[in-house]
Protein backbone atom coordinates (compact mmCIF):
# COMPACT_ATOMS: atom_id res chain seq x y z
CA UNK A 1 0.00 0.00 0.00
CA UNK A 2 1.46 3.35 -1.04
CA UNK A 3 1.74 5.38 1.67
CA UNK A 4 0.77 9.11 1.94
CA UNK A 5 3.31 11.57 1.16
CA UNK A 6 3.56 15.44 1.17
CA UNK A 7 2.74 17.51 -1.63
CA UNK A 8 5.12 16.56 -4.65
CA UNK A 9 7.84 14.71 -2.31
CA UNK A 10 7.62 11.71 -3.92
CA UNK A 11 8.59 13.71 -7.02
CA UNK A 12 11.90 14.64 -5.39
CA UNK A 13 13.34 11.53 -3.81
CA UNK A 14 13.70 8.09 -4.98
CA UNK A 15 11.13 9.09 -7.96
CA UNK A 16 11.49 5.69 -9.76
CA UNK A 17 11.25 3.04 -6.91
CA UNK A 18 7.63 5.35 -5.58
CA UNK A 19 6.66 5.23 -9.93
CA UNK A 20 7.35 1.43 -9.94
CA UNK A 21 5.32 0.72 -6.44
CA UNK A 22 3.04 2.82 -7.68
CA UNK A 23 1.91 0.71 -10.59
CA UNK A 24 2.62 -2.24 -8.89
CA UNK A 25 -0.15 -1.12 -6.29
CA UNK A 26 -2.44 0.01 -9.29
CA UNK A 27 -3.08 -3.63 -9.57
CA UNK A 28 -3.74 -4.41 -6.35
CA UNK A 29 -1.71 -7.91 -5.97
CA UNK A 30 -3.45 -9.04 -3.09
CA UNK A 31 -6.51 -9.54 -4.80
CA UNK A 32 -5.04 -11.00 -7.29
CA UNK A 33 -4.55 -14.35 -5.43
CA UNK A 34 -7.92 -15.17 -5.02
CA UNK A 35 -8.01 -15.90 -9.41
CA UNK A 36 -5.30 -17.20 -9.37
CA UNK A 37 -5.57 -20.04 -6.42
CA UNK A 38 -9.27 -20.12 -8.25
CA UNK A 39 -7.81 -20.81 -11.50
CA UNK A 40 -5.28 -23.50 -10.64
CA UNK A 41 -7.91 -25.20 -8.83
CA UNK A 42 -10.35 -25.02 -11.33
CA UNK A 43 -8.28 -26.10 -13.87
CA UNK A 44 -6.70 -29.21 -11.99
CA UNK A 45 -10.30 -30.04 -11.01
CA UNK A 46 -11.27 -30.34 -14.64
CA UNK A 47 -8.08 -32.43 -15.14
CA UNK A 48 -8.72 -35.04 -12.20
CA UNK A 49 -12.56 -35.31 -13.40
CA UNK A 50 -10.90 -36.25 -17.06
CA UNK A 51 -8.20 -38.36 -15.32
CA UNK A 52 -5.46 -35.95 -16.53
CA UNK A 53 -5.91 -37.07 -19.97
CA UNK A 54 -5.26 -33.35 -21.26
CA UNK A 55 -2.99 -31.65 -18.75
CA UNK A 56 -0.08 -29.46 -19.90
CA UNK A 57 1.53 -27.25 -17.71
CA UNK A 58 2.52 -24.56 -19.75
CA UNK A 59 -1.28 -24.49 -20.81
CA UNK A 60 -2.45 -23.99 -17.24
CA UNK A 61 0.13 -21.34 -16.45
CA UNK A 62 -0.49 -19.71 -19.75
CA UNK A 63 -4.57 -19.67 -18.55
CA UNK A 64 -4.70 -19.07 -14.87
CA UNK A 65 -1.59 -15.74 -15.79
CA UNK A 66 -5.14 -14.42 -18.71
CA UNK A 67 -7.52 -14.45 -15.75
CA UNK A 68 -5.08 -12.85 -13.58
CA UNK A 69 -4.55 -10.16 -15.60
CA UNK A 70 -8.34 -9.49 -16.37
CA UNK A 71 -8.79 -8.83 -12.76
CA UNK A 72 -5.55 -6.97 -13.13
CA UNK A 73 -6.89 -4.71 -15.66
CA UNK A 74 -10.63 -3.80 -13.97
CA UNK A 75 -8.88 -3.14 -10.39
CA UNK A 76 -6.66 -0.39 -12.26
CA UNK A 77 -9.69 0.99 -14.60
CA UNK A 78 -12.19 1.15 -11.54
CA UNK A 79 -9.14 3.17 -9.88
CA UNK A 80 -9.48 5.54 -12.73
CA UNK A 81 -13.48 5.46 -12.38
CA UNK A 82 -12.96 6.30 -8.60
CA UNK A 83 -9.94 8.68 -8.74
CA UNK A 84 -11.84 11.57 -6.97
CA UNK A 85 -13.54 9.32 -5.02
CA UNK A 86 -10.40 7.88 -3.64
CA UNK A 87 -8.94 11.34 -2.86
CA UNK A 88 -12.09 11.00 0.27
CA UNK A 89 -11.88 7.33 0.84
CA UNK A 90 -8.91 6.12 -0.18
CA UNK A 91 -6.00 9.59 -0.96
CA UNK A 92 -2.79 7.15 -0.47
CA UNK A 93 -3.98 4.75 -3.72
CA UNK A 94 -1.56 5.62 -6.78
CA UNK A 95 -4.27 8.18 -8.58
CA UNK A 96 -5.06 10.48 -5.51
CA UNK A 97 -1.39 10.49 -4.22
CA UNK A 98 0.32 11.59 -7.70
CA UNK A 99 2.11 9.07 -8.64
CA UNK A 100 -0.01 7.65 -11.59
CA UNK A 101 -2.04 9.52 -13.86
CA UNK A 102 -5.46 8.61 -14.88
CA UNK A 103 -4.64 8.42 -18.63
CA UNK A 104 -1.38 6.22 -17.37
CA UNK A 105 -3.81 4.11 -15.30
CA UNK A 106 -6.70 3.48 -18.11
CA UNK A 107 -4.17 2.81 -20.77
CA UNK A 108 -2.52 -0.14 -18.48
CA UNK A 109 -6.35 -1.33 -18.27
CA UNK A 110 -7.17 -1.60 -21.62
CA UNK A 111 -3.78 -3.19 -22.92
CA UNK A 112 -4.01 -5.42 -19.98
CA UNK A 113 -7.63 -6.44 -21.41
CA UNK A 114 -6.67 -6.78 -24.95
CA UNK A 115 -3.65 -8.80 -24.05
CA UNK A 116 -5.83 -11.22 -21.62
CA UNK A 117 -8.40 -11.38 -24.30
CA UNK A 118 -5.63 -12.39 -27.36
CA UNK A 119 -4.46 -14.65 -24.93
CA UNK A 120 -7.76 -16.52 -23.93
CA UNK A 121 -8.34 -17.29 -28.09
CA UNK A 122 -5.46 -18.85 -27.88
CA UNK A 123 -6.44 -21.43 -25.31
CA UNK A 124 -9.80 -22.33 -26.62
CA UNK A 125 -13.20 -20.23 -27.96
CA UNK A 126 -15.29 -21.32 -24.80
CA UNK A 127 -12.27 -19.88 -22.36
CA UNK A 128 -12.41 -17.04 -24.79
CA UNK A 129 -15.82 -16.15 -24.75
CA UNK A 130 -15.88 -16.79 -20.92
CA UNK A 131 -13.09 -14.38 -20.37
CA UNK A 132 -14.67 -11.58 -23.03
CA UNK A 133 -17.92 -11.60 -20.31
CA UNK A 134 -16.23 -10.87 -17.41
CA UNK A 135 -14.41 -7.96 -19.10
CA UNK A 136 -17.73 -6.38 -20.31
CA UNK A 137 -19.24 -7.04 -16.63
CA UNK A 138 -16.01 -5.27 -15.00
CA UNK A 139 -15.96 -2.89 -17.74
CA UNK A 140 -19.77 -1.75 -16.97
CA UNK A 141 -19.31 -1.96 -13.35
CA UNK A 142 -16.82 0.93 -13.55
CA UNK A 143 -17.63 2.85 -16.68
CA UNK A 144 -20.87 5.53 -17.34
CA UNK A 145 -23.45 5.31 -18.50
CA UNK A 146 -23.98 2.08 -16.86
CA UNK A 147 -22.02 2.04 -13.89
CA UNK A 148 -23.36 -0.99 -11.93
CA UNK A 149 -21.47 0.37 -8.82
CA UNK A 150 -24.44 3.34 -8.72
CA UNK A 151 -27.11 -0.02 -9.30
CA UNK A 152 -27.17 -1.36 -5.56
CA UNK A 153 -27.69 -4.73 -5.62
CA UNK A 154 -26.36 -5.22 -9.61
CA UNK A 155 -22.81 -4.24 -8.16
CA UNK A 156 -22.91 -6.90 -5.69
CA UNK A 157 -23.91 -9.82 -8.09
CA UNK A 158 -21.69 -8.50 -10.97
CA UNK A 159 -18.77 -8.69 -8.93
CA UNK A 160 -20.29 -12.25 -7.73
CA UNK A 161 -20.87 -13.24 -11.65
CA UNK A 162 -17.14 -12.41 -12.09
CA UNK A 163 -15.18 -13.75 -9.55
CA UNK A 164 -17.02 -16.26 -8.62
CA UNK A 165 -19.23 -18.08 -11.27
CA UNK A 166 -17.67 -17.52 -14.39
CA UNK A 167 -14.19 -16.73 -13.44
CA UNK A 168 -14.22 -20.34 -11.75
CA UNK A 169 -16.16 -22.05 -15.03
CA UNK A 170 -13.46 -20.43 -17.33
CA UNK A 171 -10.53 -21.62 -15.36
CA UNK A 172 -12.18 -24.90 -15.56
CA UNK A 173 -12.53 -24.83 -19.72
CA UNK A 174 -9.08 -24.69 -19.67
CA UNK A 175 -8.77 -28.23 -19.88
CA UNK A 176 -12.64 -28.86 -19.31
CA UNK A 177 -16.04 -29.30 -21.24
CA UNK A 178 -18.78 -26.47 -20.32
CA UNK A 179 -21.59 -29.12 -20.32
CA UNK A 180 -20.01 -30.53 -16.93
CA UNK A 181 -22.44 -29.19 -14.31
CA UNK A 182 -19.64 -29.73 -11.88
CA UNK A 183 -18.04 -26.16 -12.48
CA UNK A 184 -21.44 -24.53 -12.35
CA UNK A 185 -22.08 -25.79 -9.38
CA UNK A 186 -19.34 -24.78 -7.33
CA UNK A 187 -19.04 -21.61 -9.03
CA UNK A 188 -22.48 -20.62 -8.03
CA UNK A 189 -21.84 -21.45 -4.32
CA UNK A 190 -18.78 -19.06 -4.47
CA UNK A 191 -21.16 -16.76 -6.73
CA UNK A 192 -23.78 -16.98 -3.77
CA UNK A 193 -21.22 -16.12 -1.06
CA UNK A 194 -19.56 -13.25 -2.98
CA UNK A 195 -23.56 -11.58 -3.58
CA UNK A 196 -22.99 -10.32 0.05
CA UNK A 197 -19.55 -11.08 1.00
CA UNK A 198 -18.23 -8.05 -1.30
CA UNK A 199 -20.06 -5.92 0.61
CA UNK A 200 -16.94 -6.00 2.91
CA UNK A 201 -15.66 -3.67 0.74
CA UNK A 202 -18.02 -0.73 0.91
CA UNK A 203 -18.10 0.54 4.47
CA UNK A 204 -15.14 2.24 4.91
CA UNK A 205 -16.28 3.70 1.60
CA UNK A 206 -19.08 5.56 2.72
CA UNK A 207 -18.22 9.10 2.96
CA UNK A 208 -17.17 8.90 -0.43
CA UNK A 209 -19.32 7.08 -1.86
CA UNK A 210 -22.26 9.02 -0.51
CA UNK A 211 -20.74 12.02 -1.88
CA UNK A 212 -20.59 11.00 -5.26
CA UNK A 213 -24.04 9.11 -5.34
CA UNK A 214 -22.92 5.18 -5.41
CA UNK A 215 -25.33 3.07 -3.78
CA UNK A 216 -23.69 0.62 -2.50
CA UNK A 217 -25.44 -1.29 0.20
CA UNK A 218 -23.96 0.90 3.35
CA UNK A 219 -24.76 3.91 1.67
CA UNK A 220 -28.80 2.96 0.88
CA UNK A 221 -29.07 0.91 4.09
CA UNK A 222 -26.97 2.07 6.54
CA UNK A 223 -24.65 0.05 8.87
CA UNK A 224 -27.13 -2.35 10.45
CA UNK A 225 -29.18 -3.33 8.33
CA UNK A 226 -26.08 -3.87 5.14
CA UNK A 227 -24.50 -6.41 7.75
CA UNK A 228 -28.08 -7.92 8.34
CA UNK A 229 -28.86 -8.18 4.81
CA UNK A 230 -24.88 -9.93 4.10
CA UNK A 231 -24.23 -11.87 6.55
CA UNK A 232 -26.40 -14.51 5.81
CA UNK A 233 -24.75 -15.23 2.73
CA UNK A 234 -21.47 -16.34 4.69
CA UNK A 235 -23.35 -19.36 5.60
CA UNK A 236 -26.27 -20.18 3.24
CA UNK A 237 -24.14 -21.15 0.35
CA UNK A 238 -23.07 -24.21 2.08
CA UNK A 239 -26.75 -25.59 1.64
CA UNK A 240 -25.85 -25.92 -2.17
CA UNK A 241 -23.34 -28.59 -1.33
CA UNK A 242 -25.56 -31.38 0.02
CA UNK A 243 -27.99 -30.60 -2.83
CA UNK A 244 -25.43 -31.01 -5.59
CA UNK A 245 -24.42 -34.38 -3.76
CA UNK A 246 -28.49 -35.57 -3.63
CA UNK A 247 -28.20 -34.70 -7.48
CA UNK A 248 -25.51 -36.05 -8.31
CA UNK A 249 -23.59 -33.10 -9.32
CA UNK A 250 -20.65 -33.31 -6.90
CA UNK A 251 -18.93 -35.83 -5.52
CA UNK A 252 -20.03 -37.23 -1.90
CA UNK A 253 -16.24 -35.87 -0.72
CA UNK A 254 -17.46 -32.44 -0.79
CA UNK A 255 -19.88 -32.43 1.88
CA UNK A 256 -16.77 -31.84 4.35
CA UNK A 257 -16.74 -28.48 3.07
CA UNK A 258 -19.92 -27.70 4.88
CA UNK A 259 -17.64 -27.00 7.56
CA UNK A 260 -16.90 -23.89 5.99
CA UNK A 261 -19.87 -22.55 7.68
CA UNK A 262 -18.57 -22.39 10.61
CA UNK A 263 -16.10 -20.25 9.12
CA UNK A 264 -18.43 -18.13 7.32
CA UNK A 265 -20.24 -17.72 10.84
CA UNK A 266 -17.30 -16.52 12.44
CA UNK A 267 -16.76 -13.82 9.68
CA UNK A 268 -20.65 -12.94 9.93
CA UNK A 269 -19.95 -12.04 13.91
CA UNK A 270 -17.17 -10.30 12.95
CA UNK A 271 -18.76 -8.24 10.42
CA UNK A 272 -21.35 -7.40 12.98
CA UNK A 273 -18.67 -5.74 15.42
CA UNK A 274 -16.15 -4.30 12.94
CA UNK A 275 -17.69 -3.76 9.58
CA UNK A 276 -16.49 -0.07 9.74
CA UNK A 277 -12.98 -1.20 11.62
CA UNK A 278 -9.87 -0.10 9.07
CA UNK A 279 -7.20 -2.96 8.60
CA UNK A 280 -3.85 -1.82 9.82
CA UNK A 281 -1.93 -3.79 7.19
CA UNK A 282 -4.56 -5.01 4.50
CA UNK A 283 -6.95 -2.14 2.66
CA UNK A 284 -10.36 -2.10 3.54
CA UNK A 285 -11.28 -3.92 7.13
CA UNK A 286 -10.30 -7.17 8.90
CA UNK A 287 -13.86 -9.05 7.69
CA UNK A 288 -12.56 -8.22 3.61
CA UNK A 289 -9.54 -9.58 4.26
CA UNK A 290 -11.06 -13.12 6.00
CA UNK A 291 -13.53 -12.95 3.01
CA UNK A 292 -10.89 -13.62 0.75
CA UNK A 293 -8.80 -15.97 2.66
CA UNK A 294 -12.59 -18.23 3.15
CA UNK A 295 -12.73 -17.87 -0.56
CA UNK A 296 -9.45 -19.26 -1.58
CA UNK A 297 -10.74 -21.89 1.11
CA UNK A 298 -13.83 -23.00 -0.50
CA UNK A 299 -11.31 -22.96 -4.00
CA UNK A 300 -8.60 -25.08 -2.53
CA UNK A 301 -11.16 -27.36 -0.94
CA UNK A 302 -12.79 -28.26 -3.87
CA UNK A 303 -9.60 -28.84 -5.83
CA UNK A 304 -8.55 -31.60 -3.24
CA UNK A 305 -11.76 -33.26 -3.03
CA UNK A 306 -11.70 -33.97 -6.62
CA UNK A 307 -8.45 -34.65 -6.86
CA UNK A 308 -8.06 -37.30 -3.70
Amino acid sequence: MVKIFEKDSWKKVRYLPLRFRGFIDLLRPFTLLAPAVGGVCGALMACGFNHFSRFEVFTLIYGVGTLVLVNAASNSLNQVADAEIDKINKPYRPIPSGIVTKDEARTIAYFLYFFALFRASMINYVFAVLILTIMCFTIVYSVEPIRLKKRLWLSNIGIALCRGLLGFVAAWCIFGNITSPVPWVVGAIMCIYLVGATTTKDFTDVKGDKEYNMRTLPVVYGRNKSVAVSAPFFISPFILIPIGVLLDFLKKETMILTALAAWGAYIAFLLFKYAETPDKKFENTPVWKHMYFMLMAMQIGFCVTYLI
